[in-house]
């Protein structure tokens, strides 16, 4: 896992990019991540991460990298408004997504997952790569602790807060053993992870990865009413 840890991070950028908040549609807001490794330099902010401001608070679809960065996402959310973090959604379980998830979970929001990244979690893999990335990585995730999911998928979900409805579907293994899709009927918004991407070739070389799964998972992404798909790198498609 730690080698294909290595791999997955293509290519670094030696700066410190600058996280702004973008309006997506209506009420749904991204920050997009630089293309890279994972460095001091760049802060580990080389992914995407998605917020939907409800009547009843924030749901945010992805972690980051870093409690710090993820606690950066949000104060840029609460300069739109100041409303609690009621769900936080982790697409798949790689470092980019979850290891930011402690911010979260300290502002009382609860964690919705894929049910194998439960599994992932317990299995003790992942904590064996967390150690990996901190020796690889040295100084950038020091503050990174693994966050459990609350309620995890196992086949599909409904989740309904203010007006909004979310449907989760939990896919068999692609891109990861637990990509988790996130969809918007209201917006017709469709969050995919790292599924798809704009202009970049889907990794694949996860150790639960499979490319069957992954054409079946486009597939399904095909068969979504979605006027916007976004997804865990570059621009909205």
């Amino acid at each position: 896992m730690f080698k294909l840890l290595v791999l997955f991070f293509a290519l670094a950028f030696a700066f410190s990019p600058e996280m702004k908040l973008k309006r997506v549609k209506e009420n749904i807001y991204m920050v997009r991540g630089v293309d890279g490794l994972p460095s001091l330099e760049n802060r580990g902010f080389m992914s995407n991460a998605f917020a939907v401001l409800t009547k009843e608070g924030w749901v945010v679809i992805d972690a980051l990298s870093t409690p710090s960065l993820s606690k950066e996402f949000v104060d840029n959310l609460w300069r739109v408004k100041k409303a609690p973090i009621k769900y936080a959604i982790i697409t798949h379980y790689h470092p980019d997504h979850w290891y930011g998830a402690k911010t979260y979970k300290q502002l009382g929001a609860k964690i919705i997952a894929h049910y194998k990244l439960l599994e992932e979690y317990n299995s003790g893999e992942a904590v064996i790569s967390l150690e990996g990335a901190k020796q690889r990585f040295k100084g950038l995730f020091d503050d990174v602790e693994l966050i459990p999911p609350d309620i995890v998928v196992k086949d599909s979900m409904e989740l309904k807060v203010g007006s909004e409805v979310f449907k989760l579907v939990a896919l068999e293994p692609a891109h990861t053993n637990n990509d988790l899709l996130v969809y918007l009927p209201k917006s017709k918004v469709l969050f995919v992870g790292d599924l798809v991407s704009k202009n970049r070739i889907v990794f694949v070389g996860d150790r639960n990865a499979s490319i069957g799964g992954w054409l079946r998972a486009l597939e399904v992404i095909k068969g979504f009413d979605a006027e916007v798909i976004l997804a865990g790198h570059n621009e909205p498609l």
